[in-house]
């Protein structure tokens, strides 16, 4: 049964019953997401504590009536045929997988009640358009956290990582590299306490590179770091709970050898979430 939330977006609860073990809800939007789901998928595939993905909340992209940031994120270099595809994808996926899927505004009724009876252990963020109010921040047991492809500890933040990254001349002696961080959750946009973070990834490909299109770097970004972060961060939450102490993970010489083979060509955007999925858990297994 689908209501509408508030006057903008969907909300679809799972008819599954709340299973046990750690529940994760996603605010997140398009690949970014599905570097998300590839990390559950692969440290449940060893399963010790499972993790279950209760929820996904969603920027709703296709809806005019969307109070979202559309116009100052990534959203932006999205074709309205982009738009409506990523949208589609990750609704389809949630309903086929019977996962909550959620779209509105955050303070909505809907969601609020779900959140009240799913208690998520754990709120993860990646590519989400709305600010995160105090009531879903301090609700997971193990914490809220945020995926930011960009060095937030030299001031990168906001809704132009990479883009903010390149004019502020952060570069290494192999030209532009940005940091991908995860941090805790707080009030305030990209804020927080770092708990993880990459080494340096390149902007440019093999080829010298840089696309015009930063769409171009986040996919790359997905692939490659997304994956790799979020695993790392699940895997310290299942073993240490929240206070474990901040670290930086590193990618294996094959990961290495991949990106500097790497070629922006094909738009991944357009690939089925199963594909997406499956590249970014082979990406997780040759950085084991």
């Amino acid at each position: 049964m689908s209501s509408q939330a508030e006057d903008w977006g969907e909300c679809i609860p799972s008819g599954k019953s709340i299973e046990p073990g750690t529940r994760v809800l996603l605010l997140a939007s398009d690949v970014p997401l599905f570097a998300c789901i590839a990390a559950i998928d692969e440290i449940n595939a060893t399963p010790k504590n499972p993790l279950i993905l209760a929820g996904v909340a969603t920027d709703a992209i296709t809806d005019p009536n969307a109070r979202i940031s559309a116009r100052k994120r990534l959203w932006q270099h999205y074709t309205p045929e982009q738009c409506a595809q990523s949208y589609q994808r990750t609704r389809s996926y949630c309903l086929e997988n019977e996962i909550a899927f959620f779209s509105g505004s955050i303070h909505a009724r809907p969601l609020q009640e779900w959140l009240a009876v799913c208690k998520p252990d754990i709120v993860l963020s990646a590519f989400y358009g709305q600010l995160i109010p105090e009531s879903v921040l301090h609700a997971p047991k193990l914490g809220a956290f945020n995926v930011h492809p960009s060095d937030t500890q030299h001031g990168i933040r906001g809704p132009r990582p990479f883009l903010d990254t390149i004019e502020a001349g952060l570069k290494q002696e192999n030209g532009h590299l940005g940091k991908v961080v995860i941090h805790e959750l707080d009030s305030q946009f990209d804020d927080g306490r770092v708990v993880v973070e990459t080494p340096g990834l390149p902007f440019h490909d093999c080829d010298g590179v840089l696309p015009a299109n930063p769409l171009h770097i986040g996919f790359k970004f997905c692939l490659f770091a997304y994956p790799v972060l979020v695993k790392a961060l699940l895997a310290a939450l299942i073993d240490k709970g929240r206070d474990f102490t901040p670290f930086q993970i590193a990618y294996s010489e094959d990961v290495k050898a991949e990106l500097e083979r790497y070629r922006y060509g094909k738009h991944i955007g357009f690939t089925p979430a199963s594909e997406l999925i499956d590249r970014m858990r082979g990406c997780l297994k040759r950085n084991a």
